[in-house]
């Protein structure tokens, strides 16, 4: 019982960080967009879709539109930019220290 009620709270968690992501998108995206306009002008019509937490550290997919032309998304410092991006702007605008974030693209 002790297990399943863990299991929720983690869900709503996860389901309300999703939705503070969305809702903040575009912050996110100007501090993207100084490491990277290409970049950010890639994510302009994206949407962050979920949080799932695997050993310690948070995969967070966001959703692509195909005209982003998703290999152009490929590269691993595109994740890492933005993955800094998410971790930076919550810790400026809310004191949070973020866990290591990995970013995975989805078409």
């Amino acid at each position: 019982m002790e297990q399943e009620t863990s299991h929720t709270r983690y869900d709503e968690f996860a389901e309300q960080f999703t939705s503070l992501m969305h809702d903040h998108w575009s912050g996110i995206l100007l501090i993207v967009n100084r490491q990277s306009p290409r970049i950010a002008s890639l994510l302009r019509l994206a949407t962050p879709a979920s949080l799932k937490r695997m050993n310690g550290i948070w995969r967070i997919q966001i959703v692509t539109k195909p005209t982003a032309q998703q290999d152009k998304l490929r590269h691993p410092r595109d994740n890492e930019i933005v993955a800094q991006a998410i971790r930076l702007y919550y810790h400026r605008t809310a004191e949070l220290k973020l866990p290591r974030i990995v970013i995975e693209f989805e078409v």
